[in-house]
């Protein structure tokens, strides 16, 4: 007769224990979905992940950046602003030295002709660049700056 307290105990306890995986099961999702949103959140840059109409909607400033060969160095000096939003704070005036851009020339390398910098948020902080030569952007299809242009104009 005392095996059948025994027994119940047992099954009390696979249940509590049961439960209690369960639960922190749940929490962890929890936390990961929490933790994922926040890097969202707190990385103004992940805005531009996607196709280029994303990225060029999403951004707050759009550069076109030309290079200037000055001695071993390309310098990245802003050409033009593409699109600014308004109230947004930005930096850089035509002319300047965007020296984040700026490269060390090697031989036998092609860096095109300059850049388009993607910025987001205000200040504008920037995200992302696409080198450019000629009238096509390298990493985005080879997309004409002219369809850049003409996105940034159709964009909201």
């Amino acid at each position: 007769m005392t095996a059948q307290p025994i027994d119940r105990t047992h099954r009390k306890v696979s249940r509590l224990t049961a439960a209690v995986w369960l639960l922190s099961g749940i929490i962890a999702i929890g936390v990961f979905t929490v933790a994922v949103q926040f890097c969202s959140w707190s990385n103004p840059c992940a805005r531009l992940d996607g196709p280029p109409e994303k990225k060029i909607r999403a951004a707050s400033v759009i550069a076109l950046a030309r290079y200037e060969k000055s001695g071993s160095t390309l310098r990245c000096v802003i050409a033009e602003i593409l699109k600014q939003a308004p109230n947004t704070a930005f930096y850089y005036r035509v002319g300047d030295e965007f020296r984040h851009g700026n490269t060390e020339i090697r031989e036998n390398t092609d860096y095109g002709d300059g850049q388009i910098l993607f910025f987001v948020g205000s200040p504008a902080e920037h995200c992302y660049s696409v080198a450019f030569s000629g009238d096509r952007l390298r990493w985005m299809g080879e997309m004409p700056i002219t369809q850049l242009r003409q996105i940034i104009r159709d964009s909201p």
